[in-house]
């Protein structure tokens, strides 16, 4: 299928490119600005990278995939990691552009409609020539630090009903419940196990444990589909594999899930004081627990980074480096003209 049939938007950022290419060309007399007399680099190039495409990832991007929180592992900081999804001279080519920026599929849109996207006509002709025009990306520019101010994110401007404002409301809750059924889940199997030891503190606590881990481990889940949904991460519907979002909800996902069968398990064992059953629910909470702490650690990265854990073992052994990294001075330039001394005088 064409792709612009596929999304209307790439049709108009085709067409604002032109416009946009013949404003910077063609200024009206009299009214030259800095940036549109000197706006054709040395190679020829109308679009260039710390001007005109650096504000773009920073006001729009920068937010979710920077060096504060780069979802996914992508950074549009990171000239190396960001040209990964841009072929030069290609733009049907260049996923960024077909299946991030112009796609009607809005779980996979950036930014999110939750964010602000899409971007608008001008900025994806920007984008667009950009890539048109070769993608290049100058030793030393940068993302973020000289090109503009990264603003807060807009929210879509289409109003919400009340059911799905309480829906994204509790959706932040996630990251302050969920550590309820991790703590629970894992104080109820230490139980278990010492319970190997004094049989007393085999059952009662386990199954409190049970009950409000499970219950909360369901509420938790909810709440973090919401949030997802709200940070940009698509909804149920998106399927990906290679995404570490998406093996951490569907865990998540199975930990309630496996949690609420438990709890039925030791129902069924009370109700017929069967021991065998007994065994089977304390087994699986044992099994619960690794799988909510396996769970909440991947959170724990996804919020962090990957580095978090290994930072702080690094600082407890004293390994970690202490060392700053300071840039290098230029040196100072030395006129080589005389010094007039009287006139310094």
């Amino acid at each position: 299928m064409n792709v612009l049939c596929r999304c209307p938007s790439l049709y108009v950022a085709r067409f604002v490119s032109l416009l946009v290419a013949v404003s910077f060309v063609w200024p009206v007399r009299g009214q030259e600005t800095p940036s549109q007399v000197a706006v054709v680099d040395e190679e020829g190039h109308l679009i260039q990278f710390q001007r005109d495409i650096a504000p773009i990832l920073s006001r729009h991007c920068l937010e979710c995939h920077g060096p504060e929180d780069a979802k996914n592992d992508f950074r549009v900081d990171d000239a190396e990691t960001f040209m990964q999804y841009v072929e030069p001279d290609d733009i049907e080519g260049s996923t960024l552009y077909i299946d991030y920026l112009t796609t009607s599929d809005e779980d996979m849109m950036m930014p999110p409609t939750s964010h602000g996207g899409p971007l608008s006509p001008s900025d994806l002709a920007l984008v667009r020539t950009w890539v048109d025009e070769g993608a290049q990306w100058p030793e030393g520019a940068k993302v973020g630090s000289t090109d503009a101010v990264v603003v807060p994110a807009v929210v879509a401007a289409e109003p919400r009903d009340l059911a799905q404002r309480i829906w994204a409301f509790q959706g932040f809750l996630h990251p302050a419940t969920v550590h309820f059924p991790i703590a629970l889940l894992l104080l109820g199997a230490l139980f278990v196990v010492l319970g190997i030891k004094w049989p007393s503190l085999s059952t009662q606590v386990p199954l409190a444990c049970l009950i409000l881990g499970g219950i909360s481990a369901v509420v938790a889940t909810a709440m973090g589909w919401s949030f997802a949904t709200e940070q940009g991460y698509g909804s149920w519907s998106r399927i990906d594999f290679d995404s570490e979002v998406f093996w951490h909800r569907w865990s998540g996902v199975l930990v309630a899930f496996g949690s609420v069968v438990l709890i039925g398990i030791a129902a069924m064992a009370f109700w017929r004081d069967s021991e065998r059953l007994g065994h089977v629910w304390k087994v699986g909470m044992v099994v619960m627990a690794g799988m909510v702490g396996a769970v909440g650690h991947q959170g724990g990265e996804l919020n962090y980074g990957k580095d978090f854990y290994p930072k702080a073992i690094a600082i407890l052994l004293g390994t970690e480096s202490t060392e700053a990294e300071a840039e290098p001075v230029p040196p100072v330039a030395i006129s080589e003209q005389p010094i007039d001394n009287q006139a310094a005088e």
